[in-house]
């Protein structure tokens, strides 16, 4: 989602369409607009309306978006260091067992992490129930 310009399919397709009428100079600032937000223009006018409602921007739930990813990368590379030591301290006597439990408890934790930072990107994300409720 972090880079994906157009919208996921959904099933039955989007048979709804809207014209709007610009004038040349808000057709380009909505174009510069939504590829700043790394939307296609359509997508953009959608979300925008639609996260209105929200009480945040289109541009504020995309930084937010980008945060949480580079949240979740930053989480990722720890999980992994953590599972390499939990590796290595597994392979130990049985003095590294302890810390082998808190090693096992810590990836625990980043992986609960990594899942609820995750259940808020896809908060974030305007579904296709939502635009059906506007």
């Amino acid at each position: 989602m972090a880079k994906r310009m157009r919208q996921a399919n959904v099933k039955g397709g989007r048979p709804v369409t809207r014209e709007v009428k610009l004038t040349e100079f808000e057709d380009n600032a909505l174009y510069f607009a939504a590829a700043k937000a790394g939307m296609t223009p359509a997508r953009f006018l959608k979300e925008s309306a639609l996260s209105r409602d929200r009480g945040i921007s289109v541009a504020e739930r995309h930084e937010m978006i980008l945060s949480l990813h580079k949240i979740q990368a930053a989480l990722a590379a720890i999980g992994n260091n953590i599972n390499q030591l939990a590796r290595h301290a597994n392979a130990e006597d049985a003095l590294t067992k302890e810390i082998s439990a808190e090693l096992t408890h810590s990836l625990t934790q980043v992986r609960a992490t990594m899942q609820r930072t995750g259940d808020a990107v896809s908060s974030l994300a305007v579904s296709p129930d939502e635009a059906d409720a506007t």
